[in-house]
């Protein structure tokens, strides 16, 4: 349990530098470039991310899980999962300024600001393996370290761009920036701890295994990547940038509490869930772990209807006081994706990968309708009502109809029991 603490907390302490690099820089960069071109920027963002899908192929948390199930593998898995990766990220850089130039989005600051940011994709998803070799091992310290580093400098350098009153694309290059750094320091970790990039194997059938192992989690990933970035999208189609702006800025308050769940997750399923063969125990270690993702949930939802009303006019300026109303609503998604969170890692730990798809499918297809019938009428609110309420109704309603995902419906019953019998006095936490 311990190392698993220190694990989350130094993977935290990369958060807490997000926080500082994509918060408060962020919104020094909202103030500065206004509603409008700030709108543009979170856009272009929303775009080339809607393609990380592809860039990433599902290779992630089943490393980890291959490294932990599969001592000796190192080669293998990380030969596979580069080799992927590089693939994936090159076509996704390149399908995101195809798509946008063909779809008709044409402007000179936007097709500027999609090609730096599709640039920095392949420098940012090919690392990531090395990162998930180093926290399968529980050894994050000095990656994390690395990380910050590079993070804290990009944030100096667009800190340097606003004071130089620099334009817009300029913080399109910046990603680009970032991203190389991140690509080099890791890189160079491995291979000063002794790792060789020649004894990486490149085996068809490596890659072919992680990619079946992947599909169903990239294709999920996918659908996941365009429905949360589908209420940006069609802001920008069916209203204009300065509700996307709005809507951003919104984000840069709510958003970032999201990568904890991930976090959180990752550093405990190596022990106390992909390590568990008893069915039993393991369903009893995710209604507990959804219980506490339950109660941290609340920390953000509390703080920020509390500070809101403040945060926004001293940080911003009156220019984004349209944000508010879309921030009380958006910072309660949080409670919904702390909540779900350790339902992935069960499904892969089961090898139900696939059924992410179909959730993922639901999903986006509430969203979607949701947001044809509230953007036009809501602007930047509506965008917010329908991304909770698809999260919503996914949890509350998807998971009890389908037959398929029932049990994940009794995991979250249990784990709310299970809540409710601890304020009684009548269960104690132990996780095992």
């Amino acid at each position: 349990m311990k190392s698993s603490i220190f694990s989350f907390l130094w993977l935290a302490s990369e958060k807490l530098v997000r926080i500082f690099t994509g918060v408060f820089v962020g919104l020094w960069i909202a103030r500065y470039l206004g509603p409008s071109q700030y709108g543009v920027y979170m856009y272009a963002l929303a775009w080339v991310g809607l393609f990380n899908g592809i860039a990433w192929f599902g290779v992630g948390e089943n490393v980890i899980r291959n490294l932990v199930r599969n001592p000796g593998s190192d080669d293998e898995v990380l030969g596979a999962a580069f080799a992927i990766r590089l693939i994936g990220s090159l076509m996704a850089g390149t399908l995101a300024v195809a798509v946008m130039y063909v779809s008709g989005r044409r402007e000179a600051e936007l097709l500027q600001l999609v090609i730096l940011m599709s640039l920095a994709i392949p420098f940012a998803e090919t690392p990531a393996g090395i990162f998930l070799f180093f926290q399968s091992k529980l050894a994050i310290a000095m990656p994390v370290m690395l990380q910050n580093g590079v993070r804290l400098a990009a944030a100096a350098l667009r800190i340097g761009l606003i004071l130089a009153g620099c334009s817009l694309p300029w913080f399109g290059a910046a990603v680009l920036v970032e991203s190389v750094g991140i690509f080099l320091v890791l890189f160079g970790l491995y291979l000063a701890r002794g790792g060789r990039l020649s004894t990486w194997k490149y085996s068809w059938e490596g890659i072919r295994a992680m990619m079946i192992q992947g599909t169903p989690i990239a294709i999920s990933a996918l659908i996941s990547s365009l429905a949360a970035r589908i209420d940006q999208l069609m802001l920008g189609w069916f209203t204009d940038f300065v509700q996307v702006g709005m809507y951003g800025a919104a984000l840069r308050f709510s958003e970032f509490w999201w990568t904890f769940a991930p976090i959180l997750m990752n550093s405990l399923s190596p022990k106390y869930i992909f390590n568990i063969e008893d069915p039993q125990q393991m369903q009893r270690n995710i209604m507990r772990i959804k219980a506490a993702m339950l109660a941290i949930s609340l920390g953000p939802v509390l703080l920020i209807l509390l500070i809101g009303d403040y945060a926004i006019p001293l940080l911003l300026g009156q220019q984004y006081a349209a944000a508010l109303p879309v921030l009380y609503v958006h910072i309660f998604i949080a409670v919904f994706v702390f909540f779900d969170a350790p339902l992935a890692q069960y499904l892969l730990a089961g090898n139900r990968q696939s059924q992410l798809i179909w959730k993922s499918v639901f999903m986006l297809g509430v969203n979607a309708l949701l947001n044809l019938w509230l953007v036009p009428l809501q602007g930047a609110v509506g965008a917010a009502l329908a991304t909770l309420c698809a999260y919503a109704l996914t949890l509350l309603v998807f998971y009890r109809l389908v037959p398929a995902y029932r049990d994940l419906g009794q995991l979250q019953l249990g784990s709310l029991a299970f809540i409710w019998r601890l304020a009684r006095g009548r269960e104690r936490w132990r996780i095992g």
